[in-house]
């Protein structure tokens, strides 16, 4: 009975989780990208522009448009229209990059709506780790 209930706890756990599965071909190649075009289509497109949350002019939540070929202008180096004295990325600081606080990877003050992306399981620690690395080697385009 015991083991039943074990089995029955993980299995639980396992249909519950908030989170994208890491067994994913995507999470599983985010452990060898650390580059913006990766994080693009990997991460940008399917996550944050899919729905019209961050894409053109109406992008919601600070105006951020993270479509193709606008991401790089519109995060890195800009101030966060959502939190004073964060920058949205700051390149080679992903403790002080916001976006990393709206995607919930580290502490700060998270963003009015909730953790990004909204309505949707949290990104994966493999694309996080991604995008961790990315900021950490400069952020470059």
């Amino acid at each position: 009975m015991t083991k039943l209930i074990a089995a029955l706890a993980i299995a639980f756990a396992a249909c519950t989780s908030s989170s994208e599965d890491a067994a994913s071909p995507e999470c599983q190649a985010a452990e060898s990208h650390s580059d913006l075009a990766w994080i693009q289509t990997n991460v940008f497109d399917t996550s944050c522009v899919l729905g019209g949350c961050h894409m053109g002019t109406a992008a919601n939540a600070g105006h951020l448009d993270l479509e193709d070929g606008m991401a790089y202008n519109e995060l890195v180096g800009q101030p966060s229209q959502v939190q004073q004295g964060w920058y949205r990325v700051k390149a080679g600081d992903p403790s002080m990059s916001y976006l990393m606080v709206a995607l919930d990877a580290i502490s700060g003050p998270m963003p009015p709506d909730g953790p990004m992306p909204l309505d949707s399981p949290s990104l994966c620690s493999e694309k996080l780790d991604a995008i961790t690395r990315w900021i950490t080697a400069g952020a470059t385009d």
